[in-house]
C-alpha cells in the first residue's frame, strides 16, 4: 500500500467520527522521521506500507494521529504514532523569565529542535549530555533528562537535519 497524503487527524472530532468503527493500526515514527518524504514502514498490525509525501512535510511534518490511509480491505486505518525519545526538559523559574531566551539561544546554538513544554516556563529539546549540562548551569533553570513524545504542533523550531561544525 502506498500512502501519498494525510486524510485527516484523529484529534479532530469530524475525522474521528468519519473513521469510527475502523480498527486503528499505528505506524511508528521517530520524531525526526516525521519530516521525511519517503518511508517504508510496517504497521503494528503487520501491514507493509510505503509513504510518499509532498514537499509540505519538510516544514509541517507528520503529527500524532494523522491518518495515512485505509487498508485494502477497508477495515483498518493506518495512523501515525510518534515514538517517545530521550529529551532535555528545561524548567525556568517564573521569576527568571529572561532565562527562557538564554535556553533558546543555547539550544539554537547547537542547531537542535526546540519545543514548548507543558507550561509557559518549560522548553524541551532532544537529549544530549552537553546540552543538559549547559542548560542546567543557567541561573533560574532546572534541567533534567526524560523520555517524552514530541508534539510537533508545539515546536518553536524543528530541524530534521543536523549541522556538523
Amino acid at each position: 500500500m502506498i500512502c501519498e497524503n494525510v486524510i485527516g487527524n484523529l484529534t479532530y472530532e469530524e475525522v474521528a467520527a468519519r473513521f469510527a468503527g475502523y480498527e486503528v493500526d499505528p505506524v511508528d515514527f521517530d520524531w525526526h522521521e516525521a519530516f521525511g518524504k519517503l518511508h517504508r514502514k510496517e504497521s503494528r498490525g503487520g501491514r507493509t506500507i510505503g509513504v510518499r509525501l509532498g514537499d509540505w512535510v519538510l516544514s509541517h511534518g507528520l503529527r500524532e494521529g494523522d491518518v495515512l490511509g485505509v487498508d485494502e480491505k477497508g477495515a483498518a486505518i493506518l495512523v501515525v504514532h510518534i515514538l517517545p525519545c530521550r529529551a532535555v526538559v528545561a524548567d525556568v523559574a517564573p521569576d527568571h523569565p529572561s532565562s527562557l531566551a538564554r535556553v533558546a539561544y543555547e539550544v539554537g546554538n547547537t542547531h537542535a529542535a526546540l519545543f514548548f513544554g507543558e507550561s509557559d516556563f518549560q522548553l524541551v529539546t532532544p537529549y544530549s549530555e552537553p546540552l543538559l549540562t549547559t542548560l542546567g548551569a543557567i541561573h533560574g533553570v532546572t534541567a533534567h533528562a526524560e523520555d517524552v513524545t514530541f508534539d510537533l504542533g508545539r515546536s518553536l523550531s524543528t530541524t530534521a537535519h543536523h549541522h556538523h561544525h
